[in-house]
C-alpha cells in the first residue's frame, strides 16, 4: 500500500508541474497567490553514484506528465512485487540540458535509488538497474508549491552563468520531501552537471 500512495503522489505532482517548468503560474488559478517558495543559493557540489531503478523517456515539458506517471507506476509497482528497498527519493535525469531551452524534446530517465546491492526484478526489457557516476553539478534547493518549481532553474542557470560554469548536458532532479502539489513545504534537489 506504501509504494501505491506513492506512486499517486509522485504522479500527481509531476502531471501537476510538467506545464510549469518555466515558472508559469497555474492557468487554473484564481487570482494572484502570494509567494510561499524559498529558493536556496547555488552551489557547486560532486553527488555520489547511486544505484538508479530507472526506466527512459523520450518527451517535452508540455507532454511530461503521461510519460511520467505511466513510468512511475511501473517502477514503483516492480519494486513493491520485487521487494526492493528504496534508499532515497525519486529521480528524473534529463539529457541535453533541456532547462536551457524548454521548448525542444529531450531524453530522460525516471526513476528511484534503491539500495546498493539492488538486483533487477523481472519488471519489463525497458526497466534496469544502473549505478550512476560521481556527478560534479552546480546545485540549489527548492522549497514550495510545485507550480513554481521552474524559478529555481531561472535562478541557477543565470548563477551558473555568472560563475562561468560550464554545464555538461546532464541534468538530475531529486524530490526530497513531498506533501502535494500545492504544498508551500515540498523540497526539490535541482543538479546541472559542470565541466
Amino acid at each position: 500500500m506504501r509504494f501505491k500512495l506513492g506512486t499517486v503522489a509522485i504522479a500527481a505532482m509531476l502531471c501537476y508541474s510538467i506545464s510549469l517548468v518555466k515558472g508559469d503560474e497555474n492557468p487554473a488559478a484564481e487570482g494572484p497567490k502570494p509567494s510561499t517558495i524559498t529558493i536556496g543559493e547555488m552551489r557547486v557540489q560532486t553527488i555520489p553514484a547511486m544505484t538508479y531503478f530507472c526506466t527512459p523517456a523520450e518527451t517535452t515539458f508540455a507532454k511530461m506528465g503521461e510519460p511520467v506517471k505511466a513510468a512511475f507506476d511501473r517502477l514503483f509497482s516492480a519494486a513493491a512485487d520485487a521487494k526492493l528497498l528504496l534508499v532515497r527519493p525519486t529521480m528524473l535525469t534529463y539529457q541535453g540540458n533541456p532547462h536551457f531551452d524548454p521548448q525542444k524534446t529531450f531524453k530522460m530517465e525516471i526513476g528511484i535509488i534503491v539500495g546498493e546491492d539492488t538486483k533487477l526484478p523481472d519488471a519489463g526489457e525497458d526497466l534496469k538497474v544502473r549505478k550512476t557516476e560521481p556527478f560534479k553539478c552546480a546545485t540549489i534547493l527548492y522549497t514550495g508549491t510545485v507550480d513554481q518549481q521552474g524559478q529555481a532553474y531561472q535562478k541557477l542557470i543565470p548563477a551558473m552563468k555568472a560563475a562561468g560554469l560550464e554545464p555538461t548536458g546532464e541534468e538530475r532532479e531529486m524530490c526530497l520531501y513531498w506533501e502535494g502539489g500545492e504544498s508551500s513545504s515540498n523540497v526539490f534537489f535541482m543538479q546541472v552537471g559542470v565541466k
